[in-house]
């Protein structure tokens, strides 16, 4: 779901009604062919493709697993496929690109014989069986890895329990191959594995550029039952509003890269969608200038049948994602139905019915412009009512999916009852998009690659994935989705710092891990710093330089240990270039004084709002606060743009609490009661946020705050005089809420406060 155009001049503060922009960073070249068949040419060529590198360990980290302290030689391997397992393509092909990769001749034999240094069985079958008699749990992907013998040579067994199950054995025993002493081998193991969430974890493989590239990521170095792209006649940005032109260019290119996810995804069983944005957020007049779906036009249903039946014919689904772009809608829907509602329901079915007709397993994912809900506000969005929209498209047939980001755009935690409002209003599961992780740097919803992703096993109550269609974390982000498949896997069992850890060093090695560590650490210290250059920068400018070299020192140390290719998966460069950028922008800025000067700004609009006397008020301003988060102009409502900072729930790790430390006046405790007077904003929901406001730790105020959601407003507390000391003082606000929301409400905005004696 993205941002919609008329709601990016509000803040994502607004009860959490803007969506996350999709990113995904411009990796690697684009290739032209997808995992090979049984060929000894590989189409991934490179070191960037020998991922996921040896490590000694398989991740996610199976149910039950005994690693071996013994390694079977590869130098020439016999593959023997089992029944119903194709001797080239599928999970053959899988097994057979990585052992070549570390050197290994491989041959695809009929029985475990000849002069080979080891065989491996692909599926079960009368030799794995006779050899390797055990099976793999009869559950949904379940797997099994065994070690035997026959005739003296090693024999590794990799049984599924079905096709997926299949594909997971061979990629967790890929993940044991290496080199010894220049020579391919791999260590042994026994494995009996299956997951806890099966079926319903997919991949936002991405927009368009290295799509082939990520479906191989995702083959070889995850564990998607769905894959998801959006390539379909558009490039994200404002180009999506040529939808409707067909370039022979880009039409040759888009038919080659999903018959290269066909051919690499069909035989794995992995399921794929390709996605469309058939609108444009537009307030064209001209019925002909307009780029909004027309949903009678002959010309618009053939355009997105060819593109829909070119994915159905090479055994893949198609997405419709109307998002925050259906509105306004064409002036001709507007006089042929009369609603968004009416039209959508009358498209997709038209759309689906066409496609199904020919193609029975055919889905269509739809992406409505009312994505969210209960919690977060829909009203005076679009002019049509979010229930009634739901509604209607509930009366949709079953295989039309339908995306939903939970009960706000960014949800954080959520609840049965709010999934059931989802579902008896489209009578269906939802496909869920997840808009956020739990994890903010600076003011942008975003994931280094060694951060540790805490919040999953706290945001989803027991049976959530069991209430959805799928499951899809809006971020295309290498490690981010290699730590989320660690954790559907097996829920109890992950451990969030030890996840992204192992996934770390599968990427870039474990020599260059403490480096990475280090890198990443250095990019966090410009937190606080934003996006864009802020009064803090220009206040600290001499810091900023100096990190900003440092951090460039890290990159390069980085860089001398990274192993070939790594860089492709991690983008870390991207860290230190933006880092880069930012101080030049800081530096170039004609107004760097005055950028510095904001917290006094505000000062002087205390002084005048309160009439307070500045020989005797204490001013604390948005700046002189420690935070996570960049202080920034913010403004909703009837509330003017000012420069503020503000907090979110206590279990967002450190966003919750905002804190500064001033002097008593003439370094005396005062003998007389204070007032504080704060100028603040309440997030826009019902029941007001609860905040605590404390001095040295003795509390000021506590409970529901009394602060208007969409007018600065001004409240005053007593605070006795026995709450200071001579020396300093720590004023303190936390938000009380038991949230782990970063983005929307639960949260508290502060502009100013003001102590003076009390009169």
């Amino acid at each position: 779901m993205t941002t919609n155009k008329r709601a990016a001049a509000t803040a994502m503060l607004a009860g959490g009604v803007i969506a996350m922009m999709y990113i995904l960073p411009g990796y690697g070249r684009l290739l032209a062919a997808s995992l090979p068949s049984a060929a000894t040419t590989n189409a991934h060529d490179g070191p960037a493709f020998a991922v996921p590198l040896y490590t000694g360990t398989i991740y996610p980290a199976p149910r039950e697993v005994k690693y071996l302290d013994e390694f079977v030689p590869l130098a020439r391997v016999g593959i023997v496929p089992g029944q119903g397992v194709a001797r080239e393509g599928g999970p053959v092909a899988v097994l057979r690109e990585r052992l070549e990769r570390y050197g290994a001749v491989c041959q695809v034999v009929a029985a475990c014989q000849g002069d080979y240094d080891a065989f491996i069985c692909v599926g079960e079958g009368a030799i794995a069986a006779s050899l390797c008699p055990g099976t793999p749990p009869n559950k949904p992907e379940g797997y099994l890895i065994a070690p035997a013998k026959k005739d003296g040579k090693p024999v590794v067994a990799l049984k599924g329990n079905d096709k997926l199950g299949m594909l997971w054995a061979v990629t967790a025993f890929n993940q044991l191959v290496t080199k010894q002493a220049g020579r391919p081998v791999a260590r042994l193991v026994r494995v009996v594995d299956y997951p806890d969430v099966a079926g319903k974890r997919s991949y936002l493989a991405g927009n368009d550029g290295p799509a082939l590239d990520n479906t191989w990521f995702a083959v070889n170095c995850l564990r998607p039952n769905i894959v998801v792209y959006r390539m379909a006649r558009q490039m994200f940005g404002s180009s999506h509003g040529t939808w409707r032109k067909d370039t022979q260019t880009y039409a040759k290119e888009w038919k080659a890269k999903i018959e290269g996810i066909a051919v690499t995804l069909n035989p794995l069983g992995i399921e794929w969608y390709d996605c469309i944005l058939p609108n444009f957020c537009t307030d064209e007049k001209d019925p002909v200038k307009n780029l909004q779906i027309r949903s009678k036009s002959d010309e618009d249903f053939r355009i997105l049948l060819d593109l829909a039946m070119y994915c159905a014919e090479r055994g893949g689904n198609f997405g419709l994602l109307y998002d925050d772009f259906r509105f306004p809608i064409h002036p001709d829907d507007k006089r042929d139905f009369g609603s968004a509602r009416e039209a959508d329901v009358y498209f997709l079915a038209k759309l689906y019915n066409a496609v199904r007709a020919k193609h029975t397993n055919f889905k269509l994912l739809f992406c409505p412009p009312f994505y969210w809900g209960p919690t977060s506000p829909a009203d005076g969005w679009y002019g049509e009512p979010r229930e009634d929209y739901l509604k209607a498209v509930g009366a949709l047939p079953a295989g039309i999916e339908i995306y939903w980001t939970g009960p706000a755009v960014r949800s954080a935690e959520e609840k049965p009852e709010l999934t059931r409002w989802f579902t008896d209003l489209t009578r269906r599961k939802p496909v869920f998009w997840e808009n956020t992780f739990g994890i903010l740097h600076g003011d942008q919803i975003t994931h280094y690659s060694t951060d540790p992703v805490i919040v999953w096993p706290t945001w989803y109550y027991d049976t959530f994935f069991d209430d959805l269609t799928f499951y899809t974390i809006n971020n295309g982000g290498f490690l981010l989705n290699m730590a989320l498949n660690d954790y559907l896997w097996n829920r109890k069992a992950y451990d969030p710092a030890a996840s992204i850890a192992e996934a770390d060093k599968k990427i870039v090695g474990a020599t260059a891990y403490p480096k990475l560590v280090e890198f990443c650490a250095q990019l966090a210290w410009f937190d606080p710093y934003g996006s864009k250059p802020n009064s803090a920068a220009a206040r600290n400018l001499e810091e900023v330089k100096k990190r900003t070299a440092e951090l460039v020192e890290a990159g390069k140390a980085l860089d001398a240990v990274l192993p070939k290719g790594a860089e492709k998966w991690i983008g870390y460069r991207d860290g230190s270039v933006g880092r880069v950028n930012y101080l030049k922008r800081l530096l170039a800025l004609p107004n760097l004084k005055e950028l510095a000067e904001a917290d006094d700004q505000i000062k002087a609009l205390a002084l005048k709002e309160t009439q307070a006397d500045p020989a005797s008020a204490i001013v604390l301003t948005p700046g002189s606060f420690t935070l996570k988060r960049p202080a920034r102009v913010y403004g909703w409502g009837k509330a003017e743009g000012r420069f503020v900072c503000w907090i979110n729930g206590k279990k967002t790790d450190g966003y919750d609490k905002m804190s500064v430390v001033f002097m008593s006046p003439g370094g005396q405790a005062p003998v007389t009661d204070y007032e504080l007077t704060l100028c603040a904003l309440n997030h826009n929901r019902q029941p007001p946020c609860r905040i605590k406001i404390t001095l040295n730790g003795k509390v000021v105020f506590e409970g529901e705050n009394p602060f208007q959601p969409e007018a600065w407003t001004r409240h005053t507390f007593k605070v006795p005089a026995a709450f200071f000391t001579s020396q300093e003082n720590t004023f303190m606000i936390a938000n009380l809420e038991d949230s782990s929301n970063l983005e929307g409400a639960p949260w508290f905005m502060f502009n100013y406060a003001v102590l003076r004696p009390m009169k």
